[in-house]
């Protein structure tokens, strides 16, 4: 068989990253990527594990993918789930290779000299965090790409498994960063999205901070624009703020996990602030940008403990219309964070809780995002459409993957990965609907 790979990544686009990570070192070692997964000599499968769903999913799609194999085909897997269960590899024995993040690095060479006897390595806590001399293979867009500044948590959250997951805080060295933001703009990229599962946090390992990378990513020379993610409440001051209004190169783009608004919950979930906090920055977010801002938001629903009068106090704070978007989660139990010893919430009022705080965040949506509509952006011009079949883009208050996209209708040229005024003339849901400023 020929050396083809297809290789698919669940969950963040932090392991969207690790893949790209994993791919190069097969290209450059005279394998194909393959889109289908019937053609590949190897099938590499990058799971997620964040919350029991994504368990399922990552198990299901093993075995769709492990009935695809072609005769004398290998399967592969790595990411979350096994860092989770490091002894899958006991049960899971139609996988020929079950490889950790810490062996990212060589993850060719393990598979190439095992070949026919596999390899399912040890798997620990891990501490690896890809470099600026590691080589990656974009697989997001020829436009655009995520930077991931740092890996790890030390938050530990009660409702979340992460730092189980992909182990302690560790971040990057700003030259590191800035070495590579510069090869990806030299490469073409228009738009780079900086990720950890805490950026406010970068800098606490380097005696620096979240405002000097982003200084230091606004220098670079070249006709790019950039924003962060992940930006935890509590580590976000005026000065932060007012940096990311003042930056030429960054996006207005705020995405502050919330997770709810009562008091009583904040503190059993281990976040460090209060509802009141939560008002207070909103408040603050708008004095210093004005109108000119996109924030969004992640919420949890029916966390252990949550009473009727909780619920209620979430659902009062989301009929403020404060998130242009945004997510909701029901909680899921995670054996290994704190809040798995918890008392639950019942299923069923679980359910009806999380369909109403979902159904009234979506509808809080929709009004917040019409306030875009007639409102000339920059927008950078992506391409035609694989499903739509027409041109289309994103604004800068659009997030690649998370958030809608732009439908353009003016557009005559090709001159994809451009970044182009526009005026938004309508909305569909979460999309809009714009034309090119001439």
């Amino acid at each position: 068989m020929k050396k083809t790979l297809f290789c698919e990544s669940l969950g963040c686009p932090k392991n969207r990253v690790d893949s790209e990570v994993i791919i190069a070192q097969f290209l450059e070692n005279g394998w194909e990527v393959t889109e289908k997964p019937e053609k590949a000599r190897l099938i590499i499968l990058n799971t997620c594990s964040f919350i029991n769903d994504a368990r399922e999913e990552s198990v299901s799609r093993f075995f769709d993918l492990h009935a695809a194999l072609a005769n004398g085909a290998k399967i592969a897997m790595t990411g979350c789930l096994p860092q989770l269960y490091p002894n899958i590899g006991r049960e899971l024995r139609e996988a020929d290779f079950i490889i950790g993040i810490d062996d990212i690095p060589r993850f060719r060479e393990l598979v190439e000299s095992n070949w026919l006897v596999g390899y399912k390595g040890k798997i620990g806590e891990p501490s690896f965090l890809y470099s600026s001399e590691m080589s990656r293979s974009s697989t997001l867009s020829p436009f655009t790409a995520y930077l991931k500044i740092a890996d790890g948590c030390n938050n530990f959250c009660s409702f979340c498994s992460i730092p189980y997951i992909r182990g302690r805080y560790r971040e990057r060295g700003i030259d590191d960063i800035v070495t590579e933001a510069k090869a990806l703009v030299a490469g073409g990229i228009r738009e780079i999205v900086l990720i950890a599962q805490d950026t406010t946090q970068y800098g606490t390992k380097h005696d620096s901070s979240l405002a000097v990378l982003l200084k230091k990513i606004n220098e670079i020379e070249g006709n790019f624009r950039f924003r962060t993610m992940y930006l935890y409440p509590s580590g976000i001051d005026d000065d932060l703020l007012k940096l990311i209004r003042d930056l030429d190169k960054m996006y207005n783009y705020l995405e502050i996990p919330i997770q709810h608004i009562s008091d009583r919950l904040l503190k059993s979930m281990n976040r460090r602030y209060t509802g009141r906090d939560i008002y207070d920055l909103i408040e603050r977010i708008n004095r210093i940008f004005g109108d000119n801002y996109l924030l969004r938001t992640t919420l949890l629903s029916s966390f252990p403990t949550e009473t009727k009068a909780d619920h209620e106090e979430l659902k009062s704070f989301i009929s403020h219309d404060f998130f242009d978007y945004g997510g909701v989660f029901r909680y899921s139990k995670e054996e290994v964070s704190a809040s798995g010893k918890l008392r639950a919430v019942p299923a069923k009022t679980a359910k009806e809780r999380f369909d109403e705080v979902n159904a009234l965040l979506h509808e809080s949506l929709e009004r917040r995002l019409s306030r875009f509509v007639g409102s000339e952006c920059e927008m950078l011009y992506e391409g035609i459409d694989g499903e739509l079949k027409v041109p289309t883009g994103r604004c800068w208050n659009q997030a690649p993957e998370i958030d809608g996209i732009t439908i353009v209708t003016n557009a005559a040229d090709k001159n994809f990965g451009t970044l182009r005024k526009c005026r938004i003339v309508s909305r569909e849901g979460t999309d809009f609907i714009a034309d090119f400023i001439k």
